[in-house]
């Protein structure tokens, strides 16, 4: 029955999908070095850069059993907590309705933003771009080999996010968690090649505070992603004081003040 206020035989229901996630499509992604310091200086504690100055661009393409068709792209950090290495999320885009966001948004801490995201091919060419508020955050290029054949099991290493709400005042309300999940992924096609990768940025997304010192990897891959699950050490990771963590909030955040509209009109 649709409410506002569900029975428990609802959320028995919604829970047993959420518990069997399962995503069906395409993921497209180029690795490259980047400069330790700037590593260092984006990566909040207690998590620590792995050590690799590894940096991953994706843009992958899924049909999904819990919320629709979504096209995403992310930026991730290799990264490592209390001796477990896996990947940092620092930045999100997806280009959908509000289902595939705020299932990840609200659910795991990921900090998912509205663009324009676009996976394209031709032949084994493949193209991946993102766009937000008018400008091209990324451009990610692939000239694939041959299909690798089919692989299976668990991605590498635990992906990490953090959660963290802001108060009236601006401030963080409470403490932020840093949070890892796992996930099996099976892989029908799997083609490597070379890359190449372009950043932008807007106040409202550095990208291009990562230089680009050398592309280390260019792949394309047909997926069936199933999780999450919890790793070694469970769910929540840690406690971050909220005063720590807040310079890294609003880094993944829009700057407001850039957007302000209502001071250009006369009157204001």
């Amino acid at each position: 029955m649709m409410s506002f206020r569900k029975s428990p035989e609802d959320i028995a229901r919604i829970n047993a999908t959420l518990q069997n996630k399962r995503l069906s499509g395409e993921r497209l992604e180029v690795a490259f070095r980047s400069d330790p310091d700037v590593i260092a200086k984006i990566m909040p504690k207690p998590l620590k850069p792995a050590g690799t100055d590894k940096v991953v661009v994706r843009v992958t393409r899924w049909v999904t059993n819990y919320c629709g068709t979504f096209t995403m792209a992310g930026l991730y950090l290799d990264a490592e907590h209390d001796g477990q290495s896996g990947e940092y999320v620092l930045s999100m885009f997806i280009d959908s309705y509000d289902a595939a966001l705020l299932i990840g948004r609200e659910g795991f801490g990921e900090p998912k933003k509205m663009g324009s995201v676009e996976l394209v091919r031709c032949g084994n060419s493949f193209m991946g771009t993102v766009d937000r508020l008018g400008t091209r955050l990324m451009t990610l290029k692939v000239e694939a080999g041959e299909d690798l054949g089919p692989s299976k099991g668990s991605q590498a290493g635990n992906l990490y996010s953090i959660k963290a709400t802001l108060d009236l005042d601006g401030t963080l309300q409470g403490d932020a968690f840093l949070m890892a999940q796992q996930l099996e992924v099976n892989s029908s096609e799997t083609r490597t090649g070379p890359g190449s990768l372009v950043l932008g940025g807007s106040p409202h997304d550095p990208i291009d505070e990562f230089p680009i010192l050398e592309v280390l990897s260019g792949s394309y891959a047909v997926q069936e992603l199933y999780g999450s699950r919890y790793p070694d050490g469970g769910y929540q990771r840690a406690v971050i004081p909220g005063e720590e963590f807040l310079p890294y909030h609003y880094g993944r955040l829009d700057d407001w003040s850039a957007h302000d509209v209502l001071s250009g009109l006369r009157g204001a």
